[in-house]
């Protein structure tokens, strides 16, 4: 099977990230079916980290990851959904695997997957009906069974109890910040969405949460007595004084069970000192039984993590940031960066010296998805929109302009609409609301599905680089 007529088999099945409605029926049994056909892969995996939640679980993912490479230890990561290749989805030490590599996994389980559109491979009898994610975790678990990486890396899907990342068996459960996501499948109360992420806790192991709101902590403690897991809050093992936010990232000093010393994390953004801090309270418990794992080793790690459309600075001319934010929790995170790093990179930004004299406003390019609380997460971004260009990500599940048009109008944000993505760059940057060029930051938010497609149009960055 070539790389192409993999990705045509993937395309074939179910995708319920691309459906234009919500998934409203989640069971487990066509994908433990599939793992049964395959051997089993998820109970031959070793040390899984499965990590949860709704804001920062994929930045939790990556600096793990990054760390543990820095501790000269071999990595499997299994993340969702990818920004620009499929690929992304599943890494091996730190890189997406090779081609060749993910279309032998498809071809190794595409026999025992029944497809919902005509495909040129014969299923066997037995074939299950699976859908694109979990045809894709399905591949991950397989191979990270045979190749038996020091870690895997298991980022949920959505939500948890019936997620098929939850068929591993983690040594280590992780639920980083809880919001409101999803509300039509998971509920539409903190402590609902709080009940499903609790179903990756495990009987006698530990489970590490991040910050959350008093609700969200108080369900999770419930679940995991009932469980009989250890839970561990982050904040009770990892210190973190003081934030300093620096142009190309930030920089604090820490204590925890690990060590202490000083960060520097390369990404923009105090919630990712938050998902630092989750992060370490992991590692510190892996340092109690792996003592290849220590302090200066997952300091120089996390030094070097990279992560795709996560307030990445992909432009310095004019300053543009590409970032998924599609939630409130996310909202206000980034309406974070804009106020802590905005003035320190226009003034770093050397081609533009007059830049940290010009108004700290933005002009948002914002496309989301149906079903997601754009009023809420836009409102805090609202006071530094000098203007908005609203577009529809190429995605059926795309919010129609009309209802994006009815949200920016009731709060009062200026916008303009484009008919596709590289009209709405376009627009962002000649405009007549662009005073001249790069008077503006341009900021791209509102969809993982808009950040891929808005990096692909913009051509290579840090994060396609790893590709080539």
């Amino acid at each position: 099977m070539t790389y192409s007529q993999a990705i045509a088999f993937l395309d074939s099945l179910v995708n319920y990230e691309k459906l234009a409605g919500p998934r409203n029926e989640f069971k487990l049994d066509n994908i433990r079916r599939l793992l049964e056909l395959a051997g089993n892969p998820q109970r031959k995996m070793r040390n899984v980290i499965l990590v949860a939640g709704t804001k920062g679980k994929g930045s939790v993912c990556y600096m793990l990851e990054a760390a543990l490479r820095g501790c000269k230890l071999s990595t499997g990561m299994f993340i969702s959904p990818h920004v620009l290749d499929v690929r992304e989805r599943i890494q091996f030490d730190g890189k997406p695997i090779p081609k060749s590599l993910f279309a032998a996994l498809v071809a190794r389980l595409a026999p025992f997957v029944s497809s919902v559109r005509p495909s040129s491979l014969v299923p066997r009898p037995d074939a299950v009906a699976v859908s694109y994610f979990e045809m894709t975790t399905a591949m991950a678990f397989l191979l990270f069974a045979e190749r038996q990486p020091d870690y895997s890396v298991v980022e949920v899907g959505l939500g948890g109890r019936l997620d098929a990342t939850n068929l591993s068996e983690p040594i280590v459960s992780v639920i980083a910040r809880i919001g409101y996501d999803h509300l039509k499948v998971l509920g539409d109360t903190l402590t609902e969405i709080a009940g499903e992420k609790a179903g990756i806790m495990r009987e006698g192991r530990p489970v590490v949460i991040g910050e959350q709101e008093s609700e969200a902590l108080a369900a999770l403690k419930r679940k995991a007595h009932k469980a009989g897991a250890y839970l561990v809050q982050a904040g009770s093992v990892v210190s973190v004084p003081f934030v300093q936010p620096v142009a190309d990232g930030l920089r604090f000093d820490t204590r925890c069970w690990l060590g202490s010393g000083a960060i520097r994390l390369p990404l923009l953004g105090r919630h990712q000192a938050e998902n630092c801090k989750t992060a370490l309270a992991v590692l510190s418990g892996l340092s109690i039984r792996d003592p290849r794992v220590s302090f200066k080793r997952v300091a120089r790690g996390i030094g070097t993590v990279s992560i795709p459309a996560r307030c990445q600075v992909v432009r310095q001319r004019p300053l543009t940031i590409v970032d998924s934010c599609h939630n409130p929790e996310s909202g206000r995170a980034l309406a974070n960066v804009l106020r802590d790093h905005l003035p320190v990179l226009r003034s770093a930004n050397r081609r533009s010296p007059s830049a940290a004299r010009h108004s700290p406003k933005i002009v948002l390019v914002y496309g989301s998805l149906s079903g997601k609380l754009v009023a809420e997460t836009v409102v805090p971004l609202a006071p530094y929109v000098e203007q908005a260009v609203l577009v529809q990500p190429d995605n059926p599940r795309a919010m129609p302009l009309a209802e994006l048009e009815s949200v920016f109008t009731d709060l009062s944000i200026p916008y303009v609409t484009a008919d596709s993505v590289p009209a709405a760059l376009s627009v962002a940057r000649t405009s007549y609301f662009v005073l001249r060029p790069s008077s503006f930051p341009i900021v791209i938010a509102g969809s993982f599905y808009l950040a891929g497609e808005v990096l692909k149009v913009l051509g290579p960055s840090r994060a396609r680089s790893r590709f080539l």
